[in-house]
C-alpha cells in the first residue's frame, strides 16, 4: 500500500551488514546455475520474485524486501552457497521469508538454512570450492551425464559430476573390506561423485552409465520423511532405477567384478 513503511528482513550469522553483492538474476538474467536457482525459489515462494542478488559476504547469510515502495515483488539477496542447495534447503528459504518473524517455523526454517551455510564455507571466511575433474583417462562424465539427462529426464536436471579422489592405500594389518561405493549423491552440495576405479577400459561403459544413472535419480527424486528417517531408494525411485536398459547386467558385473575392483589392480601412480 503506499505510504506504508517497507518490510525488510535480514537474516545474519552475527551483526546485520550489508552485504557485498556479486550478481543479480532476474528472468533471462545470469548463468545457467543462477537462472536455475532463480526459477526454483520462484516456484517455493507464494509471492512473485524479482530479483535474486547473489554475494559473497560471510556475515549475512540471506535478506529480503519489495522491489520498490508499492511493490509485490520481492527483492532477495542470498549467499552464493545456495547456488547448489537442494530442495529441502530452498524450502527453507521460502519457509523463512514467508513466516512471521521469530515464529516457530521461522526458527526451525533459520536452523536448516545456517546448517548449510556452515557446511558450504571453509574456515577463514572464505567460500568452499569444490574442484571438478568430470574427464577421466577413459571416460568422460559430462558428456555420459548430458545424454543420460536428455534420454531420461527430458534435459532439465542440472546437477554437477565429478570423478572423486583416489582411495588411500589400506594400512598394513587393516581389515578388508567386501564393499564398495561405486558413486554418491551429496544433497548439501548438489554434486554426483563417481569413483575413480570405474575410469579404466577393463569397466564396460553400461556400467559406468548405470552408476551415474542412478545418482541422477537421487538428484532428481527427493527423499520421503518415513517417521524420524529418510527413505532414499523410495518404490517410485526403484520403478525408474528398473527402466534404465543394461541395469541388470551392469548389477551382474558389478557382483563378479567387485573383488577385482577392491583389490586385484595396483593403484594408478
Amino acid at each position: 500500500m503506499p505510504g506504508k513503511a517497507r518490510d525488510s528482513r535480514q537474516m545474519s550469522l552475527f551483526d546485520a551488514s550489508t552485504p557485498a553483492l556479486l550478481g543479480s538474476v532476474g528472468p533471462g538474467v545470469g548463468d545457467v546455475r543462477e537462472r536455475d536457482l532463480f526459477r526454483r525459489l520462484s516456484r517455493l515462494l507464494d509471492r512473485e520474485l524479482g530479483t535474486l542478488k547473489l554475494h559473497d559476504n560471510q556475515r549475512t547469510i540471506l535478506s529480503f524486501k519489495p522491489e520498490g515502495q508499492a511493490s509485490a515483488r520481492l527483492e532477495l539477496r542470498l549467499h552464493r552457497s545456495f547456488l547448489w542447495a537442494p530442495k529441502e534447503v530452498l524450502e527453507a528459504v521460502s519457509t523463512f521469508v514467508r513466516s512471521r518473524r521469530k515464529s516457530p517455523r521461522a526458527r526451525e526454517a533459520l536452523l536448516r538454512i545456517r546448517e548449510h551455510f556452515t557446511q558450504n564455507r571453509t574456515e577463514g571466511g572464505r567460500k568452499r570450492r569444490v574442484v571438478l575433474r568430470p574427464r577421466g583417462e577413459t571416460y568422460d562424465l559430462e558428456e555420459m551425464r548430458d545424454r543420460l539427462v536428455a534420454e531420461f529426464f527430458g534435459g532439465r536436471l542440472l546437477v554437477p559430476i565429478t570423478w572423486g579422489r583416489q582411495a588411500r592405500p589400506r594400512r598394513p594389518g587393516r581389515r578388508r573390506t567386501s564393499t564398495i561405493q561405486l558413486g554418491c549423491y551429496s544433497y548439501e552440495d548438489h554434486l554426483i561423485r563417481v569413483n575413480p576405479l570405474l575410469d579404466d577400459p577393463t569397466v564396460p561403459r553400461a556400467v559406468v552409465e548405470s552408476v551415474v544413472y542412478h545418482e541422477l535419480l537421487h538428484a532428481a527424486l527427493p527423499p520421503v520423511a518415513q517417521g524420524t528417517r529418510r527413505c532414499v531408494h523410495t518404490p517410485e525411485f526403484r520403478r525408474r532405477e528398473a527402466l534404465f536398459p543394461g541395469n541388470r547386467r551392469a548389477e551382474r558385473w558389478i557382483a563378479e567384478k567387485l573383488p577385482e575392483l577392491l583389490f586385484g589392480r595396483p593403484r594408478r601412480r
